[in-house]
């Protein structure tokens, strides 16, 4: 993408500019160090050890997918250069601390292998952003854009997310505001995963067609009490993406907020074998959530179903844009196992009360049916959690979270096929059982 001379020409069109404007004012000379891309320079190191545990027999006999690591990252921003251009660089470093067979579901260490064997996992560092970044404008109209790779949180129908690193992606993108307006742009052509530094193609389910970009853009309206967000792209010759995020804060208890997520299938989603598709032509998920905050304590209710056929199979609505990418998704179906398969209608809730100061207790559960050959399936899990989160004094900068979580499902036909095995014309049940604890500090060094 010659990162390197799209900043050296933005960077030389920009001092032209600036050393112009200042020599016709007559400013008086000023050092390096007083300009504010080093004024403004943060320098933070912040650490992270991550367990996550997982019993099932969904798919196989009875195992455990486990993984245990601890990251080490190094944030770098600068200011902006005569307030216009800047750096950013995030570096991160793994260490493996544990690891079972299968631990590679967990997306945390990196599997040198093809195998699901914990001799495969490995720890691993990587630069998981550099990238240029610009600033236009004023409070009322500004662009903000950043070229090269970088983490994208819900940037139209892209998002990342974070297990020891974040995943990024190599592209343009930017955000141009004015007033309560914001329109959101994108291009992103690979990406470094989450438990990986290895860089990759975005790629079907069948990984036999590479994605070449995705695309996508997004206008959004926001104010005190009313956010609105459309957003549309394209993974190319793959699937077109829409999403829909709407939320109304009537009161400050009270937010009412809905989702539409869709999915429709172009020339190399329909190439696939009927056996590896999310769905056939179109799928998509409609939910809606209501939740009210007290100063101690707040409830959240949502319920969802989804739309996704699949010939002789259940279907489902991947979040997802194919492999190697995460898709745009805040709906409350998503969770340890996604409530999101043709026909499932899905009751969740998330309840937390401040037990005292700094900590957090909750419970989190969902439950989903849907029919198949005759028979409803049911679906659920029931996680507890607590966070503590001090506010001030020396640990203020800690995080610790911990959760433990039963459920109980169906065994499929396969990993990745989530259509029910029968036998003698019935569901099988499968219990599951997970356990996670994440626990964060940061150091601000500059």
């Amino acid at each position: 993408m010659k990162m390197k001379y799209l900043t050296l020409v933005l960077f030389s069109i920009n001092s032209y500019a600036v050393f112009a404007n200042e020599s016709s004012q007559h400013y008086e000379p000023k050092t390096l160090w007083d300009n504010a891309f080093f004024k403004e320079t943060k320098l933070e190191l912040s650490t992270r050890n991550h367990w996550k545990y997982l019993k099932e027999n969904a798919s196989q006999p009875k195992e455990v997918h486990s993984a245990w690591g601890q990251a080490f990252t190094f944030n770098y921003k600068s200011g902006y250069w005569f307030d216009t251009l800047g750096f950013d660089l995030t570096y991160d470093n793994i260490i493996k601390l544990g690891a079972s067979d299968y631990f590679a579901t967990r997306n945390l260490l990196y599997n040198d292998g093809k195998q699901p064997n914990k001799h495969n996992a490995h720890g691993f560092n990587k630069f998981t952003q550099r990238y240029a970044k610009i600033k236009l404008g004023n409070e009322q109209l500004n662009f903000n854009g950043k070229a090269g790779w970088h983490s994208l949180k819900d940037m139209g129908v892209i998002s990342s997310s974070q297990h020891l690193t974040r995943n990024s992606y190599l592209g343009y993108s930017g955000i141009l505001k004015y007033s309560n307006l914001a329109l959101s742009l994108a291009y992103i052509d690979s990406t470094l995963p989450r438990e990986s530094s290895k860089k990759v193609h975005f790629y079907s389910l069948d990984k036999k067609h590479k994605i070449d970009n995705i695309k996508s853009a997004g206008i959004a309206y926001k104010n005190k009490i009313i956010k609105l967000d459309y957003s549309y792209g394209e993974a190319k010759d793959f699937i077109k993406r829409h999403a829909i995020e709407f939320s109304y804060k009537p009161t400050e208890k009270l937010i009412l907020a809905s989702q539409i997520y869709g999915s429709t299938a172009l020339k190399n989603h329909n190439k696939m074998k009927a056996n590896v598709r999310d769905f056939d032509d179109s799928a998509w998920h409609y939910a809606t959530d209501i939740e009210w905050k007290e100063s101690k304590w707040s409830a959240k209710f949502g319920i969802a179903y989804t739309d996704a056929n699949r010939k002789g199979a259940i279907g489902y609505y991947g979040r997802h844009l194919g492999k190697n990418n995460r898709g745009r998704y805040n709906g409350m179906a998503a969770t340890g196992a996604d409530y999101m398969r043709d026909g499932e209608v899905v009751v969740s809730s998330i309840l937390s009360y401040d037990l005292f100061e700094d900590n957090t207790v909750g419970l989190y559960f969902n439950y989903g049916e849907f029919n198949y050959k005759h028979e409803t399936l049911k679906n659920g899990e029931i996680n507890v959690f607590n966070i503590w989160k001090p506010a001030s004094g020396t640990l203020k900068n800690l995080s610790i979270l911990s959760k433990l979580g039963y459920g109980w499902s169906y065994k499929t036909l396969s990993s990745k096929d989530i259509t029910p095995k029968l036998r003698d014309g019935r569901a099988q049940r499968s219990p599951t059982l997970s356990a996670e604890t994440i626990v964060d500090y940061r150091f601000n060094l500059l």
